[in-house]
C-alpha cells in the first residue's frame, strides 16, 4: 500500500498530465477551427476528434468550480459518483475506462 505522500504526488501527477494533454488538444482543435473558417473540410476522424476536443472543453467548466473554490476538492469525489461523465477525456485513466 503506497504512504499518503506518495498518492498525494500521483494524483498531482495524475492532474498534470491531464491538463497537459487537454491543452495539447486545444491547440489541434484551435488548428482544426482555422481550416473549417478557411474553407477546409475535416475528415471524419478529424471531426470525431474536433467534437471531442469541444466536448472535453465544455466539461471543463463545471470542473473548474472544484478547483477555485477552497476546500470543494473534497466534493469532488461526490460529484463524480453523481456525474460520471463530468471529467474531461484527458483525465480518465485505464480503469476508468
Amino acid at each position: 500500500k503506497k504512504s499518503l505522500g506518495q498518492r498525494i504526488v500521483d494524483e498531482l501527477k495524475h492532474y498534470y498530465h491531464g491538463f497537459r494533454l487537454l491543452w495539447i488538444d486545444t491547440k489541434i482543435a484551435a488548428r482544426m477551427l482555422w481550416r473549417i473558417l478557411h474553407g477546409n473540410t475535416l475528415s471524419r476522424r478529424e471531426r470525431r476528434q474536433f467534437l471531442r476536443i469541444c466536448a472535453d472543453l465544455f466539461r471543463l467548466v463545471p470542473f473548474l468550480v472544484f478547483l477555485v473554490v477552497p476546500f470543494m476538492e473534497f466534493l469532488l469525489p461526490v460529484a463524480l459518483k453523481l456525474f460520471p461523465n463530468m471529467l474531461p477525456s484527458t483525465f480518465e485513466t485505464k480503469s476508468k475506462k
